[in-house]
């Protein structure tokens, strides 16, 4: 029986500076299953996940970062990475190295009690498993929440009820529930979402609620923010993705407007028909 694969790093360049620190650009790959281990920098590190798909834990939270998402990494911030694709994960880094410093430093979990990525009593954060796209559809705001002004967005749901949405602004994950159930043939109804914390709300949560004419496509949308008692009403129009199985779930914004364009087309031509017809 063969060994299991290891993670393993390349150096691709590396620049000497005349203070004795240095530059490096590392390609880093982590077999399906591994982890870097827990770890910290000296110095400034800045990474891009090229392949697969990873989870960054430190003592404070756990994200998920897709493909080509910058991944920034403070000194002295101790965390790790998991590779939890289907296929090895693989990195490109560049690093400030300090003089005297390595590449990274190992060192213990910030508690070995209850580490972080488990769901133990105390936990300063855990790892929560996406389940898979089982609908999706992409949305054309007409009436927007000021701060957030997108008026496109791709929601995918997945299975175990948590989701994902894209715009052009935002990337973040969260749970849901909905009042009927969801499937290719069974569009939702009414749904309640709660995202996980995240940059996208100032590592706090948000509450969402929308209620979708499933003839017409339309749906409303009201916003709860944490302390804030004024609720944020939001509308617009839904249209279904084909085959919702086969949906990137690492794909940018960017790169899901391109391969759903043809859906997104047809929301903004209703969008012109109505404004043509309500003249």
């Amino acid at each position: 029986m063969s060994e299991p694969e290891s993670p393993s790093a390349e150096i691709l360049a590396s620049i000497q500076s005349p203070d004795g620190s240095r530059f490096e650009v590392r390609r880093v790959v982590l077999p399906i299953g591994t982890s870097t281990g827990w770890h910290y920098h000296d110095g400034w590190q800045t990474g891009f996940l090229l392949r697969g798909a990873i989870s960054h834990t430190t003592e404070d939270q756990s994200a998920v970062f897709g493909i080509a998402t910058p991944l920034v990494e403070q000194p002295g911030i101790v965390h790790i990475a998991h590779s939890t694709g289907d296929e090895e994960a693989e990195l490109l880094f560049l690093s400030h190295i300090p003089a005297g410093s390595e590449a990274a430093v190992p060192c213990s979990a910030p508690n070995e009690n209850a580490p972080a990525a488990t769901s133990q009593a105390g936990a300063s954060s855990i790892a929560v498993p996406l389940g898979k796209p089982v609908f999706a559809q992409a949305l054309r705001y007409t009436a927007m929440y000021g701060p957030k002004p997108f008026p496109e967005a791709l929601l995918i749901y997945l299975d175990n009820g948590s989701y994902k949405i894209l715009s052009p602004g935002e990337e973040h994950y969260g749970s849901y529930v909905s009042a009927t159930e969801i499937a290719a043939d069974a569009p939702p109804r009414h749904v309640s979402f709660l995202s996980w914390p995240s940059d996208d709300w100032d590592r706090n949560v948000a509450s969402h609620t929308l209620a979708f004419n499933v003839d017409t496509g339309a749906y409303i949308q009201t916003l709860v923010l944490p302390g804030d008692p004024v609720p944020h009403a939001q509308a617009g129009y839904a249209m279904p993705i084909d085959d919702p199985t086969h949906i990137d779930m690492r794909a940018s914004w960017e790169q899901a407007r391109v391969t759903h364009a043809e859906v997104f087309e047809r929301l903004i031509a209703g969008e012109r028909r109505r404004a043509a017809e309500g003249a």
